[in-house]
């Protein structure tokens, strides 16, 4: 078990991101590099500059849209509130610098294909890298005339390639588009089994069986925690082991373990899940789509 106050972790813009624009990071829990499995949970300012392309991951997020709007190109739309699942091997985007600054809950992880995730380290140091024979711009890697490869490409594919010394394969999308959920237009229900608990399930996503839901408490009540994913508070106050929890505390519980959090007032606590890592597929890449979206 790993636990984060989203209020005592500083704001850091470093510049170390392969996408155009100021970004405020505070990154608040992280999982093993070395593990399918692993994760980066943070809390994200974008200041309304940011310009990524459409492109697409070979890992999966969760996104909590806590403030401002984000737009995805013809892909989604999030308003505070929105919660918006992004699945391994699908195309979003593109975002502008239209619309003004942004703060975003995002959980990145490991997903079904067993592709892993790069670290924030590892981000930085084939960037760093990447530097001596091209440059950045608006998202996308451009090589230097003199230099061989590839000469426009995504950024986050460059830095990919970088890290890995191989061509990146993409998952197969098991989902076409990303799933936006709208939890103000779900009811609650009593959550079995937890008295003054109730519930909203949200969505069930892949053949990992990977959860998102809401859960409300009622001052005095609690609510047992299980299941491997991150629970975040989204609103209310209250003790987890041993600790008091208020908005934006964050618990990550791996398989088989579980916690406790006990409420001093109404409280919300937002469930992101991940995929059991003994669950997932072996890495097997596959043949390559031929479509790109980046041209020179």
């Amino acid at each position: 078990m790993q636990i984060a106050h989203g209020d005592e972790v500083p704001i850091v813009c470093d510049g170390g991101g392969v996408r155009t624009g100021k970004v405020g990071k505070q990154l608040l829990l992280g999982g093993d590099p070395a593990s399918p499995g692993n994760f980066k949970f943070g809390l994200f300012h974008q200041y309304g500059d940011f310009v990524s392309p459409r492109h697409r991951h070979n890992f999966c997020q969760f996104r909590v849209q806590l403030e401002g709007l984000c737009k995805y190109g013809f892909s989604a739309e999030m308003k505070p509130g929105t919660i918006g699942y992004f699945p391994e091997g699908a195309y979003y985007g593109p975002q502008g610098p239209d619309v003004g600054d942004t703060y975003t809950a995002t959980l990145q992880f490991g997903g079904p294909s067993g592709s892993g995730l790069l670290t924030p380290e590892q981000t930085v140091a084939a960037k760093k890298e990447l530097l001596k024979t091209g440059f950045f711009e608006e998202g996308v890697f451009h090589r230097n005339p003199d230099v061989p490869g590839k000469r426009n490409m995504d950024g986050f594919e460059a830095v990919w390639e970088q890290v890995n010394g191989r061509t990146l394969v993409y998952p197969e999308p098991q989902y076409a588009t990303p799933v936006m959920m709208h939890p103000d237009n779900f009811q609650w229900m009593p959550a079995a089994g937890a008295s003054g608990v109730e519930e909203k399930v949200l969505g069930v996503f892949t053949d990992c069986q990977i959860p998102c839901a809401i859960y409300r408490l009622q001052p005095g009540a609690t609510f047992t925690a299980n299941g491997r994913g991150m629970f975040m508070v989204l609103d209310g106050h209250g003790a987890v082991e041993g600790d008091n929890f208020r908005r934006f505390t964050s618990v990550y519980l791996d398989t088989g373990e579980t916690t406790r959090f006990k409420a001093d007032e109404v409280s919300e606590i937002l469930l992101l899940g991940m995929p059991d890592v003994a669950a997932m597929q072996s890495y097997a890449p596959v043949e390559a789509a031929s479509e790109t979206p980046v041209s020179a």
